[in-house]
C-alpha cells in the first residue's frame, strides 16, 4: 500500500466517508483523481497533499516525507532530500 492510499483511508475513517466519491468531494477533485490514486496510478499532488495534512491535522513534513517515495523512485534522490538543505 502506497503512502497516498495511507492518506485517503485515513480520510475515510475520520470523515466517516464510505466511497471514493465521498472523498474526493471532500477533497474537491474529481472521482476519477481518487480512483488514480487508489489504484496507484499515480501519486497524489501537492496540494492535494497539504489538504489533507490539515484535514487530518498532520505535520506538512510528515506528509511531504511521506510522499516521497510515492512520486520518486530514485532512492539516492529521496536520501538526499529528507536530510534537508544545507544551512
Amino acid at each position: 500500500m502506497t503512502y497516498t492510499i495511507e492518506l485517503l483511508n485515513m480520510v475515510k475513517a475520520k470523515y466517516s466517508l464510505e466511497t471514493d466519491y465521498q472523498v474526493a468531494k471532500k477533497l474537491g477533485v474529481t472521482s476519477s483523481r481518487v480512483s488514480n490514486w487508489m489504484r496507484e496510478r499515480n501519486a497524489m499532488d501537492w496540494d492535494v497533499a497539504f489538504k489533507v495534512a490539515d484535514l487530518l491535522d498532520m505535520d506538512d513534513q510528515n506528509v511531504v516525507y511521506g510522499l516521497l517515495q510515492d512520486k520518486y523512485e530514485n532512492p539516492r534522490l529521496i536520501n538526499v532530500l529528507k536530510a534537508g538543505c544545507p544551512a
